[in-house]
């Protein structure tokens, strides 16, 4: 299953995120802490879950409204954070794109 992840860069704020990701995630704070101390994917989900990446972009954003620096990777390999809103916005398009299927398939009939 394709994964989106997230590391967060280290520098002298880990306590702020540790805090945020803590009160957002169900994370423990020792876990939290191992990752940043260990570059480990701190945050990580199915990309073909659209709600799992809407949970991510909240999280995310959170980290960044702390002073995170964040740097996205799909499965290994590094994208930028418009690869998230884009994918989030493309599973939207076909959400819409099948629900106008089906009304037209109900109009039919």
């Amino acid at each position: 299953m394709p994964k989106l992840n997230v590391k967060v860069q280290k520098d002298n704020n880990e306590i702020k995120y540790i805090a945020a990701l803590r009160k957002n995630t169900n994370m423990s704070m020792i876990d939290i802490k191992n990752k940043l101390n260990n570059n480990e994917y701190i945050l990580s989900c199915d990309l073909l879950d659209v709600d799992e990446l809407v949970e991510l972009k909240k999280n995310i954003e959170i980290l960044l409204n702390v002073g995170a620096k964040v740097d996205f990777y799909e499965d290994d390999r590094q994208v930028s954070k418009e690869f998230l809103d884009n994918l989030i916005e493309s599973h939207y398009d076909t959400e819409r794109y099948l629900e106008e299927i089906d009304n037209n398939i109900i109009d039919e009939n």
